[in-house]
C-alpha cells in the first residue's frame, strides 16, 4: 500500500489540524480502540507497521499523521473487530440524530 505525502507545514497544529487531516480516525478513537482490544501502542505499531512514536504523538494530539496512515490504522482496527463511530455519534447506517461525538465499539467479541 503506497502512502501519499501530505505537506502540513502551513496548517495549524493540535487537535483542530488533526481532525482536518485525518477524518478517517481521531487520536482519541485510536486510543479507545486499542483499549478495547487490550493492545499497547507498540502492539498497534507492529500490526500497522508504523513507528510507536507515530502512534504516541497522534493519540496525544501533539501532531498529525498522513491520511493514508490514518486509513491504515482504521483498517487494522476494523480487521480486529472494532467499528468506528462517526462525529455524529452513529456507526455505519445511523441516522445522525443522537448528537453524540466520535467513538468506537466492538463489532464482534475480541478473540482470547
Amino acid at each position: 500500500m503506497a502512502a501519499s505525502a501530505c505537506n502540513t507545514d502551513s496548517l495549524p497544529s493540535g487537535n483542530a489540524a488533526q481532525q482536518e487531516l485525518t477524518p478517517d480516525l481521531l487520536g482519541v478513537q485510536c486510543r479507545a480502540a486499542r483499549a478495547l482490544l487490550l493492545w499497547s501502542q507498540e502492539d498497534l505499531a507492529r500490526r500497522a507497521r508504523v513507528s510507536a512514536v507515530t502512534i504516541r504523538t497522534f493519540e496525544r494530539g501533539q501532531g498529525s499523521i498522513r491520511p493514508a496512515t490514518a486509513r491504515l490504522l482504521r483498517l487494522v482496527f476494523e480487521m480486529a473487530g472494532v467499528t468506528m463511530i462517526g462525529g455524529d455519534g452513529d456507526g455505519e447506517g445511523g441516522d445522525g440524530k443522537n448528537g453524540l461525538g466520535p467513538g468506537v465499539r466492538l463489532a464482534r467479541p475480541v478473540p482470547r
